[in-house]
């Protein structure tokens, strides 16, 4: 385990989990200083003896562009060690990233199918577990592990593949060797710069009031705050913009009400998050409902709420983007968070990381707000 805050995890295929693990310090290992030219993305870990490690430069961000994202590393296995891939991609964004969105982002899109994910309460660390299946048998699994610092960001993947036959005993055993090297070289890591997964500066604080709660909120710079109502008296509202290029691209909304009897939360968040969009954008049509589900974290919590997913059009039936919201009924309150994106979700990079600084703002105000990571 690298850091307290971050938790460890492997899944079977099956899902059941792995007992009776391999020691990874069977093998030899050594230390290697993992340089960048980054120095809050340099570390030094653990690697096997004669695996042949290869690192490049990241490099400058091009003036003009959202980031650059880069593979800067790799690990690849020895002929007699543990038989694990390991990649390692570095990020120069605009604004402070949430780091699980990048680790499951990059499963995705590369083929694999998230199983288990893990985040720490800062947002700033994550871990995601994925497999990938041929023909309805296991094929490969790949163990992400991501991190923040500060507009910077780190993603170190941990690849095996099912070697011969793939068996159940055969993916069990690809699967230890894969916790068990993944294990040793993360809980050595240590960053050049001493710090562990942070936001670093590019952070402004916005101080809110719940009733007796008080709420210190920290999210990224490049956000507006033009109201703020929230002095301890309910209702009150919470609205932040972001603007590129002198336009808005993503607004992000907390609204929290007294109401003592639970509504039906599908109906009632539905309609109140289609009178907020409308109000604040008068030039777009209601938004339409595309879905909407439970969050199992949050009722798992035994929280009631549910999750919504809008696309919206303008006057001109031009798609301008989507809405995430999530509605939460809890001790007599009604809270209702969204978040309005220009980019709607897509594989293509480009979207993916114009639209994450407005999902890192909109997974800090419900992990704050909510006291749940999600």
């Amino acid at each position: 385990m690298l850091y307290p805050k971050a938790m460890r995890f492997v899944v079977l295929f099956t899902f059941v989990a792995i007992a009776n693990q391999v020691n990874a310090s069977d093998h030899n290992w050594r230390k290697h200083l993992f340089d960048f030219n980054v120095s809050s993305l340099n570390f030094e870990t653990d690697v096997p003896v004669e695996s042949n490690v290869q690192t490049v430069p990241m490099g400058a961000m091009e003036p003009g562009t959202i980031g650059s994202m880069k593979i800067v590393g790799k690990v690849a296995p020895t002929v007699d060690g543990p038989q694990i891939e390991t990649t390692i991609m570095a990020y120069e964004l605009l604004s402070p990233p949430a780091a699980l969105p990048i680790c499951k982002y990059e499963a995705e899109i590369a083929g694999y199918t998230p199983r288990s994910i893990a985040t720490s309460p800062d947002i700033t660390e994550a871990e995601v577990f994925a497999t990938q299946s041929e023909n309805g048998k296991p094929k490969s699994a790949i163990l992400s592990q991501c991190f923040s610092k500060g507009k910077n960001a780190l993603a170190i993947h941990f690849i095996v593949n099912i070697v011969g036959e793939p068996t159940k005993e055969t993916a069990k055993n690809a699967l230890v060797e894969l916790d068990a090297y993944s294990s040793t070289f993360l809980k050595n890591l240590r960053f050049s710069d001493g710090k562990q997964a942070n936001f670093g500066d590019d952070m402004q604080p916005v101080s809110l009031r719940i009733g007796e709660r008080k709420i210190d909120l920290q999210i990224p710079r490049d956000w507006e705050v033009p109201i703020n109502d929230f002095p301890g008296r309910l209702p009150a509202e919470l609205h932040m913009v972001r603007r590129s290029g002198g336009k808005d691209v993503g607004l992000v909304w907390l609204s929290v009400q007294e109401m003592k009897e639970k509504p039906d939360l599908e109906t009632t968040g539905a309609a109140i998050i289609r009178d907020y969009f409308v109000k604040q954008t008068p030039d777009a049509d209601s938004p339409i409902l595309l879905g909407g589900n439970e969050n199992s974290a949050l009722s798992e919590n035994g929280v009631a709420n549910r999750e919504f997913r809008f696309s919206v059009k303008n006057r001109k039936n031009e798609d301008v983007g989507v809405i995430d919201a999530t509605a939460v009924w809890t001790d007599g309150r009604l809270t209702v968070i969204s978040h309005w994106s220009i980019w709607a979700e897509a594989s293509r990079r480009n979207e993916f990381f114009s639209r994450l600084p407005g999902v890192t703002t909109y997974n800090l105000v419900r992990t704050a707000v909510l006291e749940v990571p999600l």
